[in-house]
């Protein structure tokens, strides 16, 4: 009977992949051990920190930390994780194994946000946030380095669609355990505590479930100028338009808080502070059953039109919570319709990421679409809430902006030439 054998620290040898040798990805079908554990992964993953920030504000607050601590810990742990999100991008081009940097960055994710409900002063919290971050933001680019290389070229939207599937719908699961938890009488830290559960469930299915194919031997990696140069100018070009675009791509938690403080009404039930988290969960679910039919589309016709359609609607969102009134209907839509161009991004931002990319500088590639969307979110939700604040009877100002900076990066990524993709022959 075999036995399976876990050789980590000794496979993070430093040895780039050789493209032009590379073995082929397999042709057992899109659908296969790989993708369904990175998949597993995502969803479970998202489940445990969706928790853990579900829980978050009243856990500060029971230790005696308030907004200004919150605000601190999550911009610093953003700051961080797209630092990270780079860092793992160069380390994916320079280790001959990915999935030790995967499978470690759940790991630490989960204990990272689990060690938080045994915090008792916000320093603590602190660190603890900044580490799982770190985890968070490591893995992101061998993770999709693993994707990419499971399936081939025509399927990949799939494989990335059903992986966002799994993140967004691990983001409707979060929440509402993270309710009923708390309605079962379970206190703040109980509830973080219990995040470890799902996050090591997303470690194991990346230990157990992925399979990779080594690259070969003897090649000497590129340094990190070498590494980012080689990336093309057409990436380049793409990634100045994902930029733009990421400048005006806000964090939905000022939705929330819009919906909040500006409702007019009610659906069924639900007001102000409910009906906010109710939208939320919308926008997350049809997210996620978005996803998967945006990547197929995607590989039938091109990733880059799926892109350009979700960065226009975001704009026409976007200006829609400008001129728009409040009402339950409107917000219904809207939220939707948020759902939607959030699941385009996200699918086919990585699918078209790979295609630009030479083999051998893509994870490097893939580390710099991270970490410059992860830029772009602090500038565009900083410039939002700082636009509200200057005028907090008219938050459509802030939208409005956003709004012109989503069509912007529509724009450019949809002036580029698609002829020059270089991806699979570079």
């Amino acid at each position: 009977m075999p036995v399976a054998r876990f050789s980590w620290c000794t496979d993070l040898e430093v040895n780039a992949p050789n493209p032009l040798v590379e073995p082929p990805p397999d042709t057992g079908g899109w659908l296969n051990r790989t993708t369904v554990g990175v998949s597993l992964a995502s969803l479970f993953s998202d489940v445990s920190h969706e928790l853990g920030t579900a829980v978050l504000p009243s856990l500060l607050l029971s230790i005696g930390a308030g907004p200004a601590a919150l605000g601190i810990v999550e911009g610093m742990a953003d700051g961080i994780s797209s630092v990270a999100k780079l860092w793992g991008g160069v380390m994916t081009d320079r280790v001959k194994r990915r999935k030790p940097l995967a499978s470690v960055g759940y790991l630490v994710t989960a204990v990272g946000v689990a060690a938080i409900g045994v915090c008792t002063t916000a320093w603590q919290v602190l660190l603890c946030r900044m580490a799982a971050w770190i985890g968070r933001g490591s893995r992101s680019a061998p993770r999709d380095y693993l994707m990419a290389q499971a399936v081939r070229p025509e399927t990949r939207g799939r494989a990335f669609g059903m992986e966002r599937a799994g993140d967004a719908l691990g983001a409707v699961i979060g929440p509402l355990f993270a309710l009923a938890l708390l309605s079962s009488g379970l206190a703040p830290h109980q509830v973080m505590i219990g995040s470890l559960l799902p996050g090591l469930l997303a470690f194991l299915a990346i230990a157990f479930l992925v399979r990779e194919r080594p690259g070969p031997t003897g090649v000497k990696p590129l340094g990190i100028r070498e590494s980012l140069a080689g990336t093309g100018a057409p990436f380049r070009r793409y990634l100045g338009g994902i930029f733009i675009f990421g400048c005006g791509d806000f964090s939905r938690t000022l939705l929330i808080l819009y919906v909040t403080q500006h409702v007019s009404g009610a659906l069924f039930s639900l007001q102000g502070a409910t009906l906010a988290i109710g939208l939320y969960v919308l926008h997350n679910a049809v997210s996620a059953l978005a996803a998967f039919p945006l990547g197929a589309i995607g590989d039938r016709f091109s990733h880059r039109s799926v892109i350009v359609s979700g960065y226009v609607l975001a704009a026409a969102t976007t200006a829609g919570f400008a001129f728009a009134s409040p009402s339950p209907f409107n917000l219904v839509i809207l939220f939707v319709a948020s759902g939607l161009y959030i699941a385009c991004e996200e699918v086919a931002e990585k699918a078209y990421a790979v295609d630009l990319l030479p083999q051998r500088t893509r994870g490097t590639g893939l580390g710099l679409l991270a970490a410059v969307n992860g830029v772009g979110d602090m500038v565009s939700s900083a410039m939002v809430g700082l636009l509200w604040a200057a005028f907090p009877s008219s938050p459509a100002i802030g939208f409005l902006a956003a709004a012109g900076l989503q069509l912007a990066g529509a724009v450019v990524i949809g002036s580029g030439n698609p002829s020059s993709e270089q991806g699979e022959t570079s």
